[in-house]
């Protein structure tokens, strides 16, 4: 679902589509999707997948793949004690991430992001093209100068320069729960996301994400034409961009 308002705001920020994320009460078709018995599924990669492939990709709350990532999405609650040491110093027997100090660290982060169980047993990402009803999020992968577009977009359209946010969390944590859980509390936030080592195998060098509720995505796209974006400042910057895209092929 693109219309001009939201081509107009790509074309500007010189950025690549953004994926539209929803619940779904069934199984999207022609979707990929973990296997069951398959072991370990990083969300991150089938985002990656639906973006590289521009197709839709799903998982769902009966096919586990992974045991962080299912319990963002809100699949796997209350969190399993395993995942707060794996996060912090691990268990015996087994090496933890050592992201946070100590287990109750991981607990009081639980406590706050305060998940809360997923609304369908299906959840479906998609080039935001491909999405015949409205997403529920709105996820933008990109490098530093499309970053600090989005950034700076994003505070003009909410007229707050605290509208986006960078919280502790996996890659999935930021992409799915902590929009949600900002949603829940009446803010409207874009969160950073990607700077979980464990998920950035699965991104492109020196890229993060950034994911906003649908609303504010559309906020976001009807300020365009009196922001900054339009201005010689931002000229600039796609001047930088493109400069850097052609030394890159060459």
């Amino acid at each position: 679902m693109l219309n001009k308002a939201f081509q107009d705001m790509f074309d500007l920020l010189g950025c690549e589509e953004p994926l539209g994320i929803a619940y779904a009460e069934h199984a999207p078709e022609r979707s990929l999707t973990p296997a069951s018995g398959t072991g370990h599924a990083c969300l991150i990669n089938y985002l990656r997948l639906a973006r590289t492939k521009r197709t839709c990709v799903h998982v769902s709350a009966s096919v586990t793949g992974c045991m962080g990532g299912w319990v963002y999405l809100g699949y796997t609650l209350p969190a399993p004690e395993r995942i707060v040491h794996f996060v912090t110093t691990g268990w015996q027997g087994g090496e933890g991430e050592h992201y946070l100090p100590s287990p109750d660290s991981m607990r009081r982060f639980l406590k706050d992001i305060d998940i809360q169980p997923a609304p369908a047993p299906f959840c479906k990402a998609m080039p935001l093209s491909l999405c015949e009803e409205e997403p529920l999020l709105v996820s933008f992968s990109c490098r530093g100068e499309v970053l600090g577009g989005l950034f700076t977009l994003a505070c003009f359209a909410l007229d707050d320069h605290n509208a986006v946010a960078m919280p502790f969390g996996s890659g999935c944590a930021n992409i799915f729960a902590w929009p949600l859980h900002y949603q829940r509390k009446g803010q409207k936030k874009a969160v950073i996301g990607g700077a979980d080592p464990s998920c950035r195998p699965f991104m492109g060098m020196d890229e993060l994400s950034l994911t906003m509720t649908f609303d504010v995505f559309t906020a976001m796209a009807g300020a365009v034409p009196r922001s900054f974006l339009t201005g010689k400042t931002w000229a600039a910057v796609r001047r930088k961009m493109e400069s850097g895209r052609k030394d890159k092929k060459a």
